[in-house]
């Protein structure tokens, strides 16, 4: 809006929206409130869309006796008269609805001999049943369009442009931006409705006429063609749309949505024949462990990926590549969840089975076996494991696209782990900066919010509280973008790291208590040990002797409980500082 003139920006038939719709236009309005824009956005009395929370709500009730006489004589006009008595049936027929008053006179001007029918749903039984059989079999075919659809899907179906121009100039259809019709009114009920049995075949011809418009109108019509497929009883050919929605949520960061669509599916695929069920499920489960990544589950991305592993076990064997792909994606969240001797179990494995097959793979898992090496303190081992990797990767990856832009932020990420554990936190500083570039061009929300976090931790390290602090907040702002609750916890953790060593440990203990209240969420002990282990040296620096001394035990059990020996060590050499201090 660069002039700032007033706007007015008309959403019709907002019931008939999806959530991701109306998420955005809410987004759009609120980054337009600085502007003088008036947005309005209709639905039927009887549509059940959510308004948004700053929208005035207005309900607009029937044309008054006065308004509908006015509307009958702008369009008699310049069309003819009514006798009284026919003037009268007409307004009392339609009952101030004005598309019923319209069509109620249309009638009347297409047969002025006939009687004027006593309701305005009468009119319109009446005017299409005076329709050509052509036009009567268009509508048919529209019925199981829905409320909106692309004009060439209706066209293919008529046969040709010709059918519809009559029910453009009759008031059936109308034409609307992008290419589409939307129906004018809807057909009067119980006139030339479809048999039950005749639904499915209708359904599979709109199907295949949303298939042939060209790539991009049908990827638009993605969760109408997947309705046609459904309704048509063939669930086979509805499964890649399914997909595709899915991947629309996951793209606007609402993996929640997206797991719902993928368990959906799932049930659709065990319906299949035995092989291509297992193909299906194989798929739909590696993307459910996607899913959950996103959102910060990586138990739950863990099982996703162990299953859809175990299928590439059972009939048909995979192509080597996908097993390298699923190899690696469970690799990674095994990382996450910190089973460091896991993943380097997972490369020997993958090494003997299918990582010759697939070099991209394989230089991922170096990476992935750097960062466990680094974890286990073994910094030398994975510096040769990362230069031998480098040394692989041109061969490996010939183009640059979204796959080698997320070997490149993993390698990056693995090179930083090594120099912070060798205690150079700048040159880890640097090495995180690149993950950054790298993983906004692979497309990788999780990495990325990763780079902020370990960019924060080597600031913090170094002694940069200002920049440490301005990473730790970016991270933060993204994880709760995703739904990351572990991803906030840990970035909370760093926080409280921070300002124990800048000596601030009111907000230290603040942000401890924040990230212990999301760890005990989602049950992790070992994430809650190293939280009370923090909120434990705040306490004892605020001289809350005994408090401190009751997060320590408590992180001490934690980590003993969840196997986590460094965390153990970490919490009992804190005690024995507090005992020092009492």
């Amino acid at each position: 809006m660069p002039h700032r003139r007033p706007r007015l920006l008309v959403l019709e038939d907002w019931q008939h929206g999806d959530a991701l719709s109306h998420a955005v236009v809410e987004e759009l309005v609120s980054r337009l409130s600085h502007t003088p824009l008036l947005l309005l956005a209709l639905q039927r009395p009887s549509g059940t869309a959510p308004a948004p929370l700053t929208a005035e709500v207005l309900t607009v009730g029937r044309l008054g006796s006065a308004e509908s006489a006015a509307l009958l004589e702008c369009r008699l006009r310049n069309r003819g008269t009514l006798t009284p008595a026919a003037r009268e049936a007409v307004l009392r027929g339609s009952s101030g609805h004005p598309l019923h008053l319209l069509h109620a006179v249309t009638l009347h001007e297409e047969q002025p001999e006939r009687e004027a029918p006593l309701t305005g749903e009468a009119a319109l039984a009446a005017r299409q049943a005076l329709l050509p059989p052509a036009q009567r079999d268009v509508l048919r075919a529209a019925s199981v369009l829905g409320p909106s659809f692309p004009r060439a899907v209706l066209v293919a179906l008529a046969g040709g442009v010709g059918p519809l121009a009559l029910l453009e100039t009759g008031g059936w259809l109308r034409s609307v931006a992008g290419g589409r019709y939307t129906w004018a009114v809807e057909p009067a009920p119980g006139v030339d409705e479809l048999p039950e049995a005749e639904l499915p075949a209708a359904h599979r011809r709109a199907a295949e006429a949303y298939e042939a418009l060209p790539e991009p109108l049908r990827q638009r019509a993605c969760m109408e063609l997947t309705r046609q497929w459904l309704s048509a009883e063939e669930s086979s050919r509805a499964l890649p749309y399914l997909v595709s929605l899915a991947g629309w949520n996951l793209a606007a960061l609402e993996p929640g949505p997206a797991m719902a669509v993928y368990r959906f599916a799932l049930g659709l695929a065990s319906a299949l024949k035995p092989d291509a069920a297992r193909e299906w499920q194989r798929m739909l489960w590696e993307y459910m462990g996607d899913a959950h990544r996103l959102a910060g589950e990586p138990a739950e991305a863990d099982a996703a990926w162990q299953t859809a592993r175990k299928l590439d076990d059972e009939g048909l064997a995979s192509p080597a590549g996908d097993r390298a792909r699923r190899l690696f994606k469970r690799a990674s969240v095994v990382l996450a969840l910190g089973r460091y001797e896991e993943v380097l179990g997972l490369d020997r494995e993958g090494r003997r089975d299918c990582l010759s097959a697939a070099p991209l793979m394989s230089v991922s898992l170096d990476a992935l076996s750097a960062l466990a090496l680094s974890a286990l303190g073994r910094f030398e081992e994975a510096r040769a494991r990362i230069v031998l990797a480098r040394e692989q990767l041109p061969q490996a990856a010939r183009e640059d696209g979204p796959a080698r832009a997320g070997v490149e932020a993993l390698l990056h990420r693995a090179m930083g782990s090594v120099q912070l554990g060798l205690g150079f936190p700048e040159a880890a500083a640097s090495e995180y900066a690149q993950v950054l570039c790298w993983s906004e061009r692979a497309g990788d929300t999780w990495e990325h919010s990763t780079a902020l976090l370990n960019l924060g931790d080597a600031y913090s390290r170094a002694g940069d509280r200002e920049r440490a602090a301005h990473f730790f907040q970016l991270a933060l702002e993204l994880d709760s973008r995703t739904g990351d609750r572990r991803g906030m916890a840990y970035t909370h953790h760093g926080l409280a790291l921070l300002h124990t060593r800048a000596g601030a440990p009111e907000l230290a203990k603040e942000d401890a208590l924040r990230g212990l209240q999301l760890a005990s969420m989602l049950e992790d002990r070992r994430l809650q040990s190293l939280l009370r282990c923090v909120l434990g040296r705040a306490q004892l620096q605020l001289g809350e002797l005994e408090e401190a001394g009751r997060q320590l035990q408590l992180a001490a059990r934690d980590a003993s409980a969840a196997g986590a020996r460094l965390e153990l060590l970490q919490a009992e050499a804190c005690l024995r500082v507090l005992e020092a201090r009492r």
